[in-house]
Order: structure tokens, then sequence, then C-alpha cells
């Protein structure tokens, strides 16, 4: 078969990005999947975002990558999220038609340039002096037969999600599977198995769908799509749903439903010891809610419609492997799906992990050269995590496959970036999910403001189009001037008399139109009407988003400069490289435990060294010194 620059396996949220930035960064890549027809198929619930999960799907949006722009063509409803809070929490939260959302990224990969996608499994990749020279495939529904086609290349990305051992729980029902529809890869676990890949197993699981017609919706308050959140996008200007976006609906468990619950354990694949794999902390299944919340009367639980106009309905907050006899009969107890008909009942599925501490924070393998691994494959949880995972990946082994150096993430740049550094350098216990509380520079992170942070980078490496530069570039111009405008406008005592005709304080000798507005009651619209009777010329953005930025950057500018400088302060350990062969017993008094940790992550940086739980303050001084004698040691015998 031919040669390809980059093979990626698997074609869900993880390696869809992954192909897609590999092939617009103009490598020859190949994407092998299971089935062509499940490509950006959405095996548990119907939603984009949420609270950390937006702005990720913003990031890789900013990036250059898809997940946004089809979410705004297969919209169906849409929310703020983290009104309540302040604009590092703040973001938005879709559902999307699960039937249009696969097909449209479907017509995606297969008319983007560069891109082959190939109908396969893949059962083993080949190596030769620990780098990857290609990967071996079998028919996808003969996994067990020995692999009769090779694809040489020289990057592989491993995004197989819950495939690997793939086996899924239903009460006592076992069934070798990877999720509903879908038979496990066996033979690609064994092969990371020898390599020497500490596999683990995980559990994730997925609630039961009921019949829409079959709701009694006076009993479950409606909760209003917000037309007005905004695009996902940075490329649009607005959304493209096809018909006006629906609502979703709210209803809650009952004593009667905990009752069940409680009753019935034994027939719960977890409980009942059946399941080996650690499930998720932040999203547990409901009979795990019971058990560890007993004091709690009822937990919430929402309705979400799945596609336009069809009849399945996801009971999101009901996640069980309980057996369908007792989900249908606890179903009946929540208010409103008194008379429900189940459509297909909830499961669990355990799966293979490998550990993402044998990885590096390009997410290449530790192991063997131009092998990367990306998504659930990691030990998350989530369609935006994967996603995240998989343009980190991409760029990497497109730029492995070129031999250009690799791209950072720092933690300060991204939340992508706070989540591969948390993967490579603290290892996962259970299914990881981005929280906004993991991001200690959160109000540089923020939804709004992902294309500032990350579009720049996409241009550089060849992810972001003309279009996508163009909008960004006229962005950045508008943001510029009116920061310059506001910056050199200014008010002084002689205007003290008509500040104070529309309500606002005196100002002492003078002060700059970006100072006025620090203050809580002066917004931009409250410039102009200063500028207005100041006679003052004031120049402003015409565009909301620009407008937005200048508000959000005057309001914040105090902890903005206090986090800059925080995180200027870790950028000088980040810059601080450790050679890939370090010899940590050199550093004379450091401790045992540092010096196991140490050896065994194989940090990167200082500043990923110092973030090592367990790692000593005391100890990262040592590595600094040592570090900065042996570079003025080697400085002075080149000088020799």
């Amino acid at each position: 078969m031919e040669r390809f620059d980059v093979v990626v396996v698997g074609a869900g949220h993880a390696g869809i990005e992954a192909a897609l930035s590999s092939a617009r960064m103009g490598l020859k890549t190949a994407c092998v999947t299971m089935r062509l027809d499940r490509i950006g198929h959405l095996p548990c619930n119907c939603s984009i975002g949420g609270p950390a999960k937006g702005h990720m799907a913003r990031e890789v949006d900013a990036l250059g990558g898809q997940m946004g722009v089809t979410t705004d063509y297969a919209l169906t409803h849409i929310r703020r999220v983290g009104t309540s809070k302040g604009p590092a929490v703040q973001t938005v939260r879709a559902h999307v038609c699960k039937d249009l959302y696969p097909e449209l990224m479907q017509q995606t990969m297969r008319s983007q340039p560069n891109l082959t996608l190939i109908e396969a499994m893949v059962t083993h990749i080949e190596t030769a002096n620990g780098k990857v020279t290609g990967v071996y495939l079998s028919s996808p529904n003969t996994y067990h037969l020995t692999p009769n086609t090779f694809i040489p290349c020289t990057s592989v990305i491993l995004t197989t999600g819950t495939f690997l051992n793939g086996l899924c729980h239903e009460g006592k029902k076992k069934t070798s599977a990877a999720r509903h529809g879908d038979q496990p890869s066996i033979s690609l676990s064994d092969w990371l198995l020898d390599l020497g890949v500490n596999l683990r197993r995980f559990k994730t699981g997925t609630t039961p769908r009921i019949r829409k017609s079959s709701i009694d919706f006076t009993k479950a308050p409606a909760l209003d799509s917000e037309p007005d959140a905004g695009p996902f996008s940075f490329l649009h200007d607005q959304t493209f749903a096809r018909a006006e976006l629906l609502p979703c609906w709210q209803t809650r468990t009952t004593a009667e439903t905990h009752q069940i619950i409680g009753d019935n354990l034994q027939e719960s694949a977890m409980y009942s010891g059946q399941i080996e794999g650690v499930g998720p902390r932040y999203c547990p299944s409901i009979e795990d809610k019971v058990v560890r919340f007993s004091g709690k009367d009822s937990h919430p639980v929402f309705l979400e419609q799945e596609t336009w106009n069809g009849e399945e309905i996801y009971v999101q907050g009901v996640s069980t492997s309980l057996s369908a006899e007792v989900q249908i009969a606890l179903l009946r107890t929540i208010p409103g799906l008194e008379n429900v008909d189940m459509m297909r009942p909830g499961y669990a599925v355990e799966y293979d992990m490998a550990d993402p501490l044998q990885l590096t924070p390009h997410l290449m393998s530790k192991l063997v050269d131009g092998l990367f691994l990306a998504g659930q494959l990691n030990g998350t949880s989530g369609y935006e995590e994967a996603a995240g995972q998989g343009i980190v990946a991409g760029i990497n082994a497109a730029r492995f496959a070129q031999n250009e150096s690799p791209i950072d993430f720092p933690r300060h740049t991204s939340f992508i970036g706070v989540m591969v550094d948390d993967l490579v350098t603290k290892g996962v216990e259970d299914p990881y999910r981005m929280l906004t509380a993991r991001a200690e520079h959160r109000l540089m992170l923020r939804h709004d403001n992902a294309d500032q942070r990350l579009t720049t980078l996409g241009r550089e490496i060849g992810l972001v189009d003309d279009l996508r530069w163009a909008r960004f570039c006229d962005k950045q111009e508008q943001i510029a001037r009116g920061f310059a405008s506001l910056e050199n406008t200014y008010v002084n005592e002689s205007h003290n008399e008509k500040l104070a005709q529309i309500g606002q304080d005196a100002v002492r000798q003078k002060a700059s139109f970006f100072d006025l507005m620090k203050r809580p009651s002066v917004d931009l619209a409250k410039l102009e009407e200063i500028a207005q009777i100041t006679n003052q010329t004031l120049w402003l953005p015409a565009d909301s988003k620009a407008r937005e930025q200048l508000e959000l950057n005057a309001m914040y500018d105090g902890y903005l400069k206090q986090q800059t400088r925080q995180a200027d302060r870790a950028k000088k350990l980040d810059e601080m490289k450790i050679p890939s062969h370090f010899e940590y017993q050199t550093l004379k008094g450091i401790s045992y435990e540092s010096l196991e940790k140490l050896g065994r992550i194989k940090p990167t940086t200082v500043g990923q060294a110092s973030r090592i739980p367990g790692v000593r303050p005391s100890d990262i001084a040592l590595l600094i010194g040592f570090l900065k004698a042996s570079k003025s040691l080697a400085g002075k015998r080149n000088d020799a």
C-alpha cells in the first residue's frame, strides 16, 4: 500500500481533529476506522461544551479545528453556563443533532485534501530502531485473523477511545463491545502491552434512551434555548440551526427512585463486583450517586432531545449499569416519566487505557518515537477533552514526520495545555475531566479570548486558513485601535462638573478613558456618553466581540496583570530544559521520593518537574542549581 506521513487510528472526536490537523498542515494522512459510517458518532450525550469543556472546544476552533464549526451547523439547543460567576467560568453548552453532526463530520473528512479514509482495523504497529515504521490492517469484521495489509508511515496516532478490549455491562449481562453496535479491538491492546505500555481498566457509562411521545411534559419544566448565546466557532457571526432551537426539560429523581436502586444494587454491574475498571469521579452513575450521597432526597435529571425530529430522549443524570428491568422501573418513579417507554437501556463499558505518564508533553510515547496517543485512551472522559488532545497529537505527529521541533502548549496559554500537562505530569487515577478550577491562570484563559491566545499559533503551523486569519486580524486591529483611543483620550479636573451631571465621580488631575472604564458603573456605552458631553474624540469598534474584549480587559486589568506576572514566573521554569537522558542520581542531597518520581516520569523542563506531586521544592532548587552550573561549565569549555 502507498506510504503515508501520518496514520490516525480511530475517527471519534480525537481522531477527527488529529487527522484533519495533519492533513491541513500538508501531510499525507490516512485515517483508519472500523466503520466509516460511524465517523463523528456521539455514543453518549448530544452535548458539546459546558464548564471548561466549552473553553476547550473554543480553543480547538481557535487553532483551526473542526468541532466548533460543525457544532454551529448541527445545533439544536444552546444555553450560556456559569452566568452567575465571573468571565473565567462563563461559556456555552450546546446540543447537536446526533444524525446531522456525524454526517457533517464525514463530509468534512471526505472532502479534506491530503486525507485518505480507510475502513479497517489496525492490529499492531511495526517499529524498527525505536521508531514507528507502519501499521498492519485486517478486515474490521475479522479482528482475530492474521493481518494482511501493511501501511508504511512515519507517525501513528492512536485515538481508540473505549475500543481496546471493550466490554459492555447491562446488569449481569456482558457483551464484548466497545459501545452499542461496535466490536472491540483486541490485538492492538496486546501489542501495547508487549511494547511496555502500562494498561489499566477504566469504566464509563451512558443512560437509557426513552420515547419522547411517552413523556408527560407538564411535570417536567422546559429549559428554553438562548439563541443569542452566540456561535461556537470564531469563523461565524451566528449559528446555522435548521429549525427553531429546541428546549430541554428538567425533572428529578425521587425517594422511590432511590429505594428501587438501593434494593437492586446486586443487579448493578459495578456494585456486584462484575466491573473491575475505575469509573468517572465527576460524572458518576445514578447508583453511585445514591450510595455516595445517601443524604440527598433527589438528584436533577435533564431530558435532552437527540435529533431534530426523532423520538429518542437522552436521560442526562441517569447513567447506569443496572439491568433493563430495573432501569424501566426506576425511570417510572421520576415525575413526567410515569408511563415512559424505554427505547434502549443504559449500560457501562470497561476498556483498556494507557498510562499518560509514559507520554511526553507533546503526547508522543516515551517508548517508541513517532507513536502518539490521544483521547479517552489516555484516561480522559468527554468529547472536548478528546478533541483537544487530538489536535495536539495531530500537530506534533505532523511535525515529527517532517523532522520539525514539536509545539508546546503551556498551562498559561490554554485549557488544552493545562489538561495535557496534568496528564503527563500527574497521571490519572480515574477518568480525567477538565474543570475550570484546574487552571491556575483561568482569568487569562477565558472562553471569549481563545482566538487571541491560539489563532496566531494556528496560523504559524499551517492550520488557520486565509478566511479565519482575515477575520482574526480585523478583530485584533479593532481591539488595538480601540485600546489606543481609550489610553490616549483623557478627562481632567475641568470636566468634573460635567461628569457629575451624569452621576460620575470627579477625577484628580486627569484620567484616561481606559481608567474610567475600570469603574463598575462604566462601560463603552457610558464612555461614549462621557466623550460626547466633554467634547472628546473617541474611536471605538463596532464589532461587539471586539468591544467585549476592551471592557473585560479594563474591568479585570489588575487581576490580569497579576496573573500575567505569575505566568511569567512559571514560564521561566518551563523554559529551563532538562536533558532527555539526565541522571538524577547525580544530584547530591535529593530525596528518595523525588528521585524515584523524577526518574520515572522524566520531565522535560524544570517547570514540569516542579508540578509532579511529591517532588519537594528543595529538590527543585537543587535541580536548578545543577543545571545552571552545568550550563556555565559547558559555556566555559566552548570558550576554551
